[in-house]
């Protein structure tokens, strides 16, 4: 539905503590329309309003008519149709008083059918043909107004209102008296015709678009484990040129059921990018991801192959491990590795950087059995860079530094510089290129179907992220 796509662009995406139970219920997430964007948005409305309603039948017309000289004659209008409109001007405000779309100027072309009988004494006339209509200094307004209903956002108000300044009517055949004839009787009636059925298509797509928004989900799964929270936070903000809305957006276990966020918060600063949409996502919801997948047991991974994708031996690791390939010569290897506790997020104007708890377990391949033969406790700072990749915000780590201490060992005691480079290897060449490679996936954006981005940037501001984009249709 082209409505549906033009709102679904002024309207997709619980903190991070112990328990979501405690979560603060409000918007971590605010998406931002601009004046462009604004513009972009009502001019693509316009387009897929005519494209979808165009041409338009209209109901038909009969009356009597009095002629002078001929008497009463019954006239009628049928198949009227409009087939073509066109806009030269438009604008949209928001404000206290909602949305307001105004079309001011447009023009309109209409073919109708026009038939009449006159009956006499002893005879009856009747003729038939067609005419054509030109609709001139067509002005139409559209106001709506949004609200939060309990997590879902509801046109609360919508209003419709057209008017016609003056048509043209051109008659193929019939008499000469014919058109005088239909201007006098018909005029007024084509207008007010015109003026209702536009109004009532607009309040139409209005209807459906409400009832498109309220049926918007309140969770959206990531994967079988894992949901973001999309209930939107408070009423929608319209300011002198831009409109914006926001969303819980932190993430929570899947099907575990979306409380509605009820006000919005203000935490960040939402600075001047001129371009169409801005989304700003809040730290808390980095930090309630960490949180849900850390509970979720995904903070995980057992390593046994190489970045070039060989398997892991013991013959690979003979100097800084040279105990370790004296017990256990030229035999396979894994890392079993596990985040101790949800890694917490950090965010500032220069960027991302997070601290995680790594636990790294040392496992061979010793007569059929995996062994643990050593393992390895690690604090890393990282930090962290967001990316635009198509409609997804992706993302790496890089490591900044990092503490190592050896929790036992079964291959001897280790000098520590021996534990530092042990660690360093493993940091650098297999557990962040692996998560690396899972963030590049990303996470989706709320772009709608059928537009694609451009200009994206990503910028960083204190305790969050904005992604600013422009937007171009299909």
């Amino acid at each position: 539905m082209a409505l549906a796509k033009v709102m679904t662009i002024l309207v997709l995406f619980v903190s991070a503590s112990l328990s979501f139970a405690q979560s603060k219920d409000i918007g971590h997430i605010s998406i931002r329309v601009s004046e462009t964007g604004l513009e972009f948005a009502k001019d693509f409305f316009i387009r897929e309003v005519i494209s979808t309603t165009i041409p338009l039948q209209l109901p038909n017309i009969e009356k009597k008519v009095k002629i002078p000289l001929i008497g009463k004659v019954r006239m009628g209008l049928s198949n009227i149709r409009i087939y073509a409109v066109d806009v030269q001007s438009s604008r949209i405000e928001t404000g206290g008083n909602g949305i307001v779309l105004s079309v001011s100027g447009a023009t309109a072309d209409l073919s109708m059918d026009w038939s009449y009988t006159y009956k006499a004494s002893f005879f009856q006339i009747s003729d038939h043909g067609d005419a054509s209509v030109k609709v001139k200094g067509m002005d139409l307004k559209t106001t709506v107004t949004l609200v939060d209903d309990n997590g879902s956002l509801k046109i609360a108000t919508r209003e419709s209102d057209c008017k016609v300044k003056s048509i043209g009517i051109h008659i193929n055949g019939g008499a000469s008296w014919l058109y005088q004839g239909v201007v006098d009787a018909f005029e007024k009636n084509i207008i007010s015709t015109v003026e209702n059925n536009v109004s009532n298509q607009i309040l139409e797509k209005l209807k459906k678009l409400d009832s498109f928004l309220q049926s918007l989900p309140k969770e959206r799964k990531i994967d079988g484990n894992v949901a973001v929270n999309l209930s939107f936070a408070g009423n929608p903000v319209l300011g002198d040129s831009s409109v914006e809305v926001e969303i819980s957006g932190l993430f929570l276990p899947s099907g575990s059921g979306v409380v509605a966020s009820g006000h919005r918060s203000s935490s960040i600063s939402r600075g001047d990018d001129k371009r169409m949409v801005a989304i700003s996502i809040e730290e808390e919801v980095f930090n309630s991801a960490t949180l849900v997948y850390f509970d979720a047991k995904r903070m995980h991974m057992v390593i046994d192959k190489s970045k070039n994708g060989s398997t892991l031996a013991t013959s690979d690791w003979k100097l800084i491990l040279p105990e370790l390939y004296k017990l256990y010569p030229d035999v396979r290897m894994m890392l079993d590795m596990s985040v101790a506790s949800p890694p917490d997020v950090s965010i500032t104007e220069n960027g991302i950087e997070a601290a995680i708890h790594l636990e790294i377990s040392i496992d061979v391949q010793n007569s059929g059995a995996v062994l643990s033969v050593a393992r390895i406790s690690s604090v890393l700072n990282v930090a962290g860079s967001a990316e635009i990749a198509e409609k997804n915000l992706a993302g790496s780590l890089r490591l900044l530094d990092f503490n190592a201490t050896m929790k036992w060992s079964r291959i001897g005691e280790l000098q520590a510089s021996y534990i530092k480079d042990v660690t360093s290897t493993i940091l650098e060449e297999l557990f962040l290129p692996n998560v690396n490679t899972r963030l590049k996936r990303g996470f989706p954006l709320p772009f709608p179907h059928g537009f694609t981005i451009k200009n994206a940037g990503i910028v960083y501001v204190e305790n969050g992220v904005m992604v600013v984009s422009d937007i171009a249709s299909y």
